[in-house]
């Protein structure tokens, strides 16, 4: 159901009130009767926020019916791929009163399907009674085209790391029943298919798609396409920054898309922290697969004595060379992927490697450059910078360049000896380095140093007036907090370019959260554990994890409070306000940093 703002109202807590009636009632042979268990998912794709909620029929009139809520709550913004619908509604469409029910579905639905980005699942308890835990679901889910697949007359899609409510997949174990809805924002076709699902277990199959954690398989009973069907168009705008761990399904050979076994040739530590590694192909057959500098490589790594592949994805910290890829990565206390690459390969070892990907590439334009980063976000701005030096060194020609990194102390650092050369070499680009603790004793450098933070305070002092496109990565505070500053001074968001893996989306940035500490010093109470936070560190629960504790979280967007915690001294913000309220003088780790002017913290963990 589509309409215009407003079209749903609540006019109290218990009660929601929209203003149509389901036009396929009669051609689904829906109950659509009063006091029906019914199951809503309500999404507003622009922003990507989505509610669930679930109750009763109250009441159906000609042209609006009213619900009885029983359970209502809030979904973290993954998976969902940002659109701008038209804001028409289209009253052109003619939509049978009785449409044949295909038992095999048709070409038409095969091709949607395997297009997708988007869905919806409905699904049920199977018993139903007076109790509010029993009734209906209905959920969003979303991937890359081609992760949902037909195979005969049975739907696969694999379930990716959600927000751990396990609605759906709680009903399927009770009641295999499902329904689902697949759109086409673009034409207005539209999908929507019955059947019986089943988990599937299978770590060989769920392997299959990069992300998966399971599979679920649907037996279909029934499906029916329609060509123009959906009330509102529009265009996608961005598919989701939770799809970069995720896959689609492999091509007929049986393996992943463009995947394939690389060899370690190179080994070499940039910094404390930060290592890169050479990759290359095994088989002297194959050829490296053409990047854009910004994007980013999935690699495969099996953790020593067992056989199970775990997948991450690395940004590639040079532009394009004939021989090799190169990743550049931090070492993780409790990263699994990057403690085996650091510690556990070695030069020889083997690896899987799938086809570079990613839109965080430079713009097409004339602008002047400003790269922000920080910590291990320098990576995919020295490719992007060499990139830059070699269209140089070919036509002579190229944009002024301020490369500003922040880090916190000499032996953090990655990539000087790049960076001075560079800044010596070419008079176009000027480097600053910003330290947060200690500055190098050795202050002959090319590059300059400055100590403090990567702020908009900063910008203001060494950027001389220009028209600049800004180019933004590092944690999850630091671009927040860049990316509300430049705005706030006028700079047009399509003049900033990052790439966001946080909560939400990075211009959901609200005032509280713009007052997160610079370096704040926690105390982990019950575990008599103290140490600095800076804004590199992420969230109090990245942090806390990060010092070996093992705090309890479900979620980790700030839905459930699994991860509440309390307080004894010192004040918490949040970037985005959370679904789920704490109680007085608790936490929620997950979602929360330490307040501007919080200098000491007092965690109750």
């Amino acid at each position: 159901m589509f309409g215009k703002a407003g079209f749903i109202q609540s006019p109290n807590d218990k009660t929601l009130t929209i203003s149509s009636i389901p036009n396929l009632k009669e051609t689904l042979n829906l109950d659509f009767t009063q006091d029906k268990k019914i199951g809503l998912v309500g999404v507003e794709l622009h922003t990507r926020r989505r509610n669930r909620m679930n109750g009763r029929i109250k009441h159906i009139g000609s042209e609006e019916f009213s619900i009885s809520v029983e359970q209502s709550f809030g979904n973290c913004p993954q998976y969902i791929q940002k659109r701008h619908l038209n804001g028409a509604i289209n009253t052109k469409r003619n939509i049978p009163s009785s449409l044949g029910l295909d038992s095999s579905p048709s070409k038409q639905t095969r091709r949607l399907v395997s297009q997708a980005d988007t869905f919806f699942i409905a699904s049920r308890t199977k018993i139903f009674s007076e109790d509010e835990r029993c009734g209906i679901d209905a959920s969003h889910r979303g991937g890359k085209p081609g992760f949902v697949k037909i195979d005969g007359d049975t739907l696969y899609f694999p379930d990716f790391s959600g927000n751990r409510f396990f609605n759906t997949l709680g009903n399927i174990k009770s009641d295999g029943r499902v329904g689902l809805f697949f759109p086409n924002f673009s034409n207005g076709e539209a999908v929507f298919i019955s059947g019986d699902a089943s988990i599937i277990w299978d770590e060989a199959i769920s392997a299959k798609v990069e992300g998966a954690e399971r599979v679920i398989s649907i037996k279909i009973r029934n499906s029916i396409f329609i060509p123009d069907y959906l009330e509102m168009t529009g265009e996608l705008e961005e598919m989701s920054p939770s799809l970069t761990n995720t896959g689609t399904w492999p091509n007929d050979t049986g393996t992943k898309q463009s995947s394939g076994l690389f060899t370690i040739i190179n080994k070499r530590k940039e910094s404390r922290d930060i290592t890169s590694f050479y990759l290359a192909p095994k088989s002297i057959n194959s050829t490296l697969k053409q990047y854009v500098p910004g994007q980013f490589l999935p690699i495969g790594v099996k953790q020593e004595g067992t056989s199970e592949l775990i997948n991450r994805s690395y940004t590639l910290s040079r532009a394009p060379a004939d021989d090799s890829y190169r990743i550049s990565v931090k070492r993780e206390k409790n990263g699994t992927v990057s403690r085996i690459l650091h510690d556990e390969l070695h030069v020889g070892d083997t690896i899987q490697a799938g086809q570079p990907a990613g839109q965080f590439t430079l713009a097409e334009n004339e602008h002047s450059i400003v790269f922000l980063s920080g910590g291990v976000g320098i990576t995919p701005m020295l490719a992007m910078l060499e990139s830059l030096v070699k269209k140089y060194e070919r036509d002579k020609q190229v944009k002024k360049v301020w490369f500003i990194h922040g880090t916190q102390s000499p032996e953090t650092l990655a990539f000087l000896n790049e960076l001075n050369t560079y800044t010596t070499r070419y008079s176009w680009l000027n480097t600053h380095i910003i330290f947060s603790r200690s500055l190098p004793n050795n202050r002959n450098m090319d590059v300059k140093i400055n100590s403090g933070r990567v702020n908009i305070e900063l910008l203001k002092q060494i950027l001389p007036f220009d028209h600049y496109d800004f180019y933004l990565c590092g944690s999850e505070p630091f671009m927040r907090q860049l990316y509300s500053g430049l705005t706030g001074m006028g700079i047009k968001p399509s003049n900033i370019f990052y790439e966001f893996f946080g909560q939400g989306s990075i211009e959901e940035s609200n005032n509280e959260g713009l007052e997160t500490a610079e370096e704040t010093e926690i105390h982990f109470t019950k575990s008599n554990i103290k140490a600095r936070w800076t804004q590199e560190e992420g969230s109090l629960l990245e942090f806390a994890e990060k010092q070996g504790l093992k705090p309890m979280y479900s979620c980790r967007v700030g839905n459930c409070g699994a991860c509440s915690c309390g307080v004894n001294n010192g004040d918490v913000t949040y970037s985005n306000v959370p679904s789920f309220i704490a109680d007085e003088g608790k936490v929620l780790l997950c979602s929360a940093t330490p307040k501007r002017g919080t200098t000491t913290l007092s965690i109750d963990l």
